[in-house]
Parts: structure tokens; C-alpha cells; sequence
């Protein structure tokens, strides 16, 4: 009986003081401590008021970035779409088609083996056909369905992918394209018998032995080391283009020869 009575007598003191505050803030009276108190309250609203504005001004700042982002995004596809647009009036003499990469093994390991992109067999594309990017190069199509096709990339580990490759110096020399070096991310040149290859030498397609086209771009000579057995030289080449970020390609469906 003791413990509910001091329950009651609590409440009746906070109701008492509720209706004390309530009092003061509402009504005209001049009560001696009212205005503290009325000052105290409006603080809180104040404050309640700001936080509020706080909210909506940090809202509006994250959509304002997320806008600029998208613009930015939208500007860099627009840059690289007309880049892509420019090269396929470059090469309109190979029968050029655009296309776009429709999916890529996301596996570290097999990142760098192929692309699949959407056009196919009806699209009039064939298996060894050249693909490249607005920059050179990146590898030719090597499984064709009706309404897409995968590309081999160059920076591929499989050593029976080969091609036929020239190195544009004072005298042209041409070698095997095979092998990728995934540490420096260099394309490597094998088989070179010639020792007067330079740093800074352009390296293209040969267009001897197969059906791609001459003279494509596929990067420049960084160095050159004798193979194993110190027969022939290797030269080193950083590519042309972008192996690791591929969205828009182009397929060169003729060669000079056809």
C-alpha cells in the first residue's frame, strides 16, 4: 500500500509540474520564472528546427554530388562513344561494326582471357575476326552465336594464340605475338631474330599467315630481352589499349586480302 501510494504521489507531483510548464507557456499570465522557461522551450524548438534544415540541406548536397557524378559518367560515355564513332570511319575499308560488351568473367584469374559482346552470326561476324577499341587491338573473335560472340583478348594466357605481328623501325622486322606479362601487364613479341629493335618502336599487325588486317595498332616496345636459350629476342610491349576496361568495341568483319 506504502509502494503504490508513493506511485500516486509521483504522479500526481509530475502532473502537477506538467501542468505548471503548460501554464506558462501558454497563457499570458506574468508568473514570476515563466519567461526562463518559455526561453528554454523555444531554444528546444529552435534547435528542433535546425536539425530538420540540417536534414534537408545534407539531402539535397548528396543528390547535388550524385548528379555530378552522373554527369561526369554521362560525358565520359559521350567522349568515348564519338571516339569509337571516329575510329569506325578510320577503318570503314574492313566492314566495321560497333558493338557493346555484354559480360566478362569477373574472376581475377580469367579477367584478362575474353569479353563477350553483342553481335553475332547476325550480324554477319565470324570466328577470326579482328575486334578493337577507339586505342588498337584488343583480340579477334573466337566463338560466334547468333546474337553474340567471345573475344580472345591478346593479354591471354593460352600460349596456341597467336598473331602475326610487325615491328615498325628503320627496317621492318615481324615476330610471334604470344604471352602476356601480368605483372607489368605487357604484351610480348617472341621469336624476333633481328638485335637492332629500340624502345619506343610501334608494333602492328603483320597480316601475313591470317586473316586479320595489317597495319592494326597494338602498342610500342619497352624493352627487349633474348629468349631462354638466347636463340632469338623477346620484345616487351605496352598495349595500345585498355585490356583491364572494355564497353565499346568495334569488329572488323573484312580484310585488305578480300
Amino acid at each position: 500500500m506504502r509502494f503504490l501510494s508513493f506511485r500516486f504521489l509521483l504522479l500526481i507531483f509530475f502532473s502537477a509540474v506538467l501542468a505548471v510548464l503548460l501554464l506558462y507557456y501558454f497563457t499570458g499570465i506574468k508568473i514570476p520564472g515563466k519567461q526562463p522557461i518559455l526561453n528554454v522551450i523555444d531554444n528546444v524548438k529552435d534547435m528542433s528546427s535546425i536539425e530538420n534544415e540540417n536534414k534537408v540541406l545534407k539531402s539535397k548536397l548528396q543528390e547535388q554530388e550524385s548528379l555530378s557524378v552522373q554527369k561526369v559518367e554521362l560525358e565520359k560515355e559521350n567522349k568515348n562513344l564519338q571516339a569509337v564513332v571516329d575510329k569506325t570511319k578510320e577503318v570503314e575499308q574492313y566492314d566495321p561494326l560497333q558493338a557493346s560488351v555484354m559480360y566478362r568473367n569477373s574472376d581475377t584469374s580469367s579477367w584478362y582471357e575474353t569479353v563477350v559482346i553483342d553481335k553475332g552470326s547476325q550480324d554477319k561476324v565470324q570466328n577470326n575476326m579482328a575486334v578493337i577499341t577507339k586505342d588498337g587491338l584488343i583480340g579477334k573473335i573466337t566463338d560466334v552465336k547468333p546474337t553474340c560472340s567471345e573475344v580472345k583478348l591478346l593479354s591471354s594466357k593460352d600460349k596456341r594464340y597467336r598473331i602475326s605481328a610487325s615491328i615498325k623501325g628503320k627496317k621492318n622486322v615481324n615476330g610471334i605475338l604470344n604471352g602476356y606479362d601480368s605483372s607489368n601487364k605487357y604484351l610480348m613479341v617472341r621469336d624476333i631474330l633481328n638485335k637492332n629493335i629500340k624502345k619506343g618502336e610501334k608494333v602492328v599487325t603483320s597480316g601475313l599467315g591470317e586473316i586479320l588486317p595489317p597495319n592494326l595498332d597494338i602498342g610500342t616496345i619497352v624493352k627487349v630481352k633474348p629468349d631462354p636459350y638466347g636463340l632469338t629476342n623477346i620484345a616487351y610491349i605496352k598495349p595500345s589499349a585498355d585490356f583491364y576496361d572494355i564497353n565499346q568495341v568495334v569488329v572488323l568483319r573484312s580484310t585488305a586480302h578480300q
